[in-house]
């Protein structure tokens, strides 16, 4: 097999794994409080929550809870949540009085009440206020917000900048700047990418991909940023 395709394969595996995590559960086992889960290398986890009281813990979502003093996102403390104002918002948002929250990390929003969410799926998440955009926990300053737009998966605008999962792609120009397949492949006026990958060797001109995802241009075939050879077959 391939080493690339045999790596691909290997990495969708890995992330078919955890996407299972999202569909846990608080219980009891070796009496304290566990998020539990199922996965397909290991089976059913159970990962015990660090300090819990287990006499005041209370689950408010599957992958969410606190007992009297912390707030846990799935087994992770999330230190400093005030509890008495915690709010679900969709997995795995969620706030209080003081911030956002995005998994167990802060996100430092700048302005809550000019907060809101600009695109919000399991690959994807993008935020603004008056102030800055965010994508997951980035807090993208130098954002031109007037402009700054969601464009495709992973990737935003704005009259200066692309940027790709919260960060500047250099050399991209934004006013060109568009996908060419599925997020993977992307390219502007002058430059090709693969994955946020600058591709060196391709010829501009005759670069293209085919509804099943192979790239190519007049010299040949890629595999993701790389060209193939027939040692590669």
């Amino acid at each position: 097999m391939n080493r690339n395709i045999f790596s691909l394969s290997l990495v969708a595996l890995l992330l078919l794994c955890v996407s299972c995590n999202t569909d846990g559960k608080y219980i009891v086992h070796n009496g304290t409080v566990c998020y539990s889960y199922w996965t397909f290398s290991f089976g059913t986890r159970y990962d015990s929550l660090p300090g819990v009281d287990i006499t005041t813990f209370h689950s408010v979502k599957g992958w969410i809870g606190h007992d009297a003093e912390r707030v846990y996102f799935k087994d992770k403390l999330v230190p400093g949540v005030d509890i008495s104002t915690l709010e679900i918002e969709k997995y795995p948002l969620f706030r209080d009085k003081n911030d956002y929250y995005y998994e167990n990390v802060p996100m430092h929003v700048a302005d809550r009440a000019s907060f809101k969410v600009l695109r919000w799926n399991e690959e994807d998440f993008w935020a603004q206020d008056n102030r800055y955009a965010y994508y997951d926990t980035i807090c993208i300053k130098d954002v031109d917000l007037p402009t700054f737009k969601v464009k495709a998966w992973n990737t935003a605008v704005d009259k200066n900048h692309v940027y790709r999962y919260g960060e500047i792609l250099p050399l991209a120009d934004p006013a060109t700047y568009d996908e060419v397949w599925k997020g993977l492949y992307s390219r502007d006026k002058s430059h090709i990418w693969y994955c946020g990958s600058l591709l060196e060797d391709v010829d501009y001109a005759t670069f293209d991909v085919d509804k099943e995802g192979h790239a190519f241009d007049k010299n040949g075939r890629f595999h993701g940023e790389k060209r193939v050879t027939d040692e590669d077959e």
